[in-house]
């Protein structure tokens, strides 16, 4: 099946060099966490790592998600966490986060 989602893998050095990304480190939940923006990803996801570590209700979705990552892998995504609470310059977002496998970040934002 084609891929409904889209969550990218990269590592800070590869986001030093990309100009349609961002990253850096944010308190979420009251927690210290490192945060990839990403304009390709079209969903907000967090690392299972991560997401346990804010001992959150998981929520089950209508419906399964498939994610592409890494563009050679498909997965299944039947779970979000909600109440997330992310501050970015003494602003607070609320969001809710698709929970995936992440390497080098706790957190892949979508951004519009």
């Amino acid at each position: 099946p084609k891929p409904k989602a889209r969550a990218f893998q990269m590592t800070l050095e590869v986001t030093e060099e990309e100009a349609d990304v961002a990253s850096g480190s944010f308190p979420v939940n009251d927690l210290s966490s490192n945060i990839l923006f990403d304009s390709k990803a079209n969903y907000s996801f967090i690392s299972h790592k991560f997401g346990r570590r804010l001992a959150l209700h998981v929520d089950r979705l209508d419906s399964a998600l498939v994610v592409e990552v890494a563009s050679v892998k498909f997965v299944p995504v039947s779970e979000c966490k909600k109440n997330i609470v992310i501050y970015l310059n003494e602003n607070q977002f609320h969001d809710e986060l698709l929970p995936i496998e992440l390497n080098g970040f706790d957190i892949v934002l979508e951004m519009d």
